[in-house]
């Protein structure tokens, strides 16, 4: 049987243009697959070893509780050694999804991240999502790129995106569709290999993986799925007090 490995990004998703496919390429090119999965190991012991968790690094400040209920996503070294076909994020993140709302969510998030970038997608058109809201993410993309950005979110609820102090909650309302602004996703990254070679203007799906964290709200489908990219943010265990 002829042995099948493959690797997709899908890249038209996110934004269909070549220069984007070309910057896509070259960060695939530069990963480190092999460290990412021994990351990811390490990373999905922590989390399942622990319930709480606290962010800090990159004036970011927050806490996660993972419950009881939740299967975190990973990719491990044994599940490529044989017949794949595997999208390229699951290379470089472990992440909570929370896709149905009909479920109970399987964190808590809470706090403020220092955000440097987002990603959005739509995977299908949808007529009622309001007019020009894809130029309008484009153009909040690109001023979280340049300038200091606060995400302030409560208890899976985000109630803040602060651009040098500008309010822009309400575009990400308009855009994330039925789900709003409830959390949907809490990832970790892992490419460490890509750190200094990100550019956070591209809308690629390969920003996600970088070292650090980053939160998502919306479904994809009703509305944009747009992420929160928040690097050099470390997560470290809480530690329960017992009592002697």
């Amino acid at each position: 049987m002829e042995r099948k490995k493959i690797i997709f990004c899908a890249t038209q998703v996110f934004e269909p243009s070549l220069a984007a496919a070309l910057y896509s390429l070259r960060l695939l090119m530069d990963s480190d697959f092999q460290q990412s999965l021994c990351s990811q190991r390490a990373v999905l012991n922590m989390l399942n070893s622990h319930q709480t968790f606290s962010l800090s690094g990159n004036e970011s400040n927050a806490t996660v509780t993972i419950l009881p209920h939740a299967q975190p996503y990973a990719l491990l070294g044994e599940d490529v050694t044989e017949n794949f076909v595997q999208s390229v994020a699951e290379f470089f993140e472990v992440h909570y999804a929370h896709m149905n709302p009909l479920e109970p969510c399987p964190f808590i998030f809470s706090g403020t991240l220092n955000v440097s970038g987002i990603l959005t997608v739509l995977r299908k058109p949808n007529p009622e999502l309001p007019t020009g809201v894809k130029t309008s993410l484009k153009w909040l993309s690109d001023r979280i790129s340049n300038e200091e950005t606060l995400l302030t979110i409560e208890e899976n609820n985000i109630t803040s995106l602060r651009i040098n102090n500008e309010e822009h909650i309400k575009l990400l309302d308009l855009a994330a569709g039925k789900r709003g602004l409830k959390l949907t996703e809490f990832a970790i990254g892992v490419n460490e290999s890509i750190s200094n070679k990100i550019d956070y203007k591209i809308n690629s799906q390969m920003n996600e993986g970088i070292s650090g964290v980053h939160l998502a709200i919306g479904d994809g489908s009703s509305g944009y799925h747009i992420d929160f990219l928040s690097p050099s943010v470390s997560v470290h265990p809480i530690h329960s007090l017992e009592c002697s």
